[in-house]
């Protein structure tokens, strides 16, 4: 009996997701949301508006996504064994006693990692609407910095649904509003292809430095 107390105590923390894919997978996972993206753009059938809930975008970009990565993972052109996108991930680790556990939008996550994954949340943005700004940071940058979401994680993105404006002027915003919450380093862009941008956390639960992927996704043009 002991022994086997023993054993369970010993039990090490599932490992991080991000670092057992290392910047290869992360990237690849990016790569995908960026094509999920411009399909989801594309496609005639999908309207935009200012009104759009976030929700419903999500739920399409989602399905877009798992078209790609099961035809990546049947052409064997990626060597991700065993990960997946799942929608409205249920993160138990922060669960209080009473209610519902929190719930990202989506991630990507094997079942070895246990609640170690790589998390999407998004939201919407508008220009000249600040309290959208104020709910990126406090519902989304918050969300990880706190560890609601990829408490077990030391990467994760945000996705911004820019429904009017320009992508430069509210990344702009953002950067004021993060410099709030004091980052290690605020928004830097990552590439020069796309409109991605990441800011580096340090996490309120466990003082671990986060990293979080922001990519902008440009609808109002659409």
């Amino acid at each position: 009996m002991s022994s086997i107390r023993n054993i369970t105590s010993s039990t090490p923390m599932p490992p991080d997701l991000a670092k057992k894919i290392g910047v290869g997978g992360v990237n690849e996972i990016l790569d995908v949301f960026w094509k999920g993206y411009q399909e989801l753009k594309s496609d005639t059938s999908f309207v935009t508006s200012t009104s759009s809930a976030e929700d419903d975008i999500t739920q399409k970009w989602y399905e877009k996504i798992l078209g790609i990565w099961d035809s990546r993972n049947r052409a064997t052109s990626i060597t991700l064994n065993g990960l997946r996108p799942i929608h409205q991930y249920a993160d138990n680790t922060m669960r209080k006693p009473k209610g519902k556990a929190p719930t990202i939008d989506f991630c990507f996550k094997d079942w070895s990692t246990d609640n170690s994954y790589f998390g999407a949340e998004a939201k919407n943005l508008y220009e000249s609407r600040p309290d959208k700004i104020e709910r990126y940071v406090s519902t989304g940058v918050d969300n990880y910095t706190t560890g609601r979401y990829g408490s077990q994680s030391s990467e994760s993105s945000i996705i911004g649904y820019v429904l009017s404006g320009k992508i430069p002027d509210i990344v702009n915003e953002l950067k004021v509003e993060i410099a709030k919450v004091k980052p290690v380093a605020n928004l830097a862009r990552s590439t020069s292809a796309n409109p991605q941008y990441k800011s580096s956390h340090l996490r309120a639960n466990d003082s671990q430095e986060i990293t979080l992927h922001h990519l902008f996704f440009d609808f109002a043009s659409a």
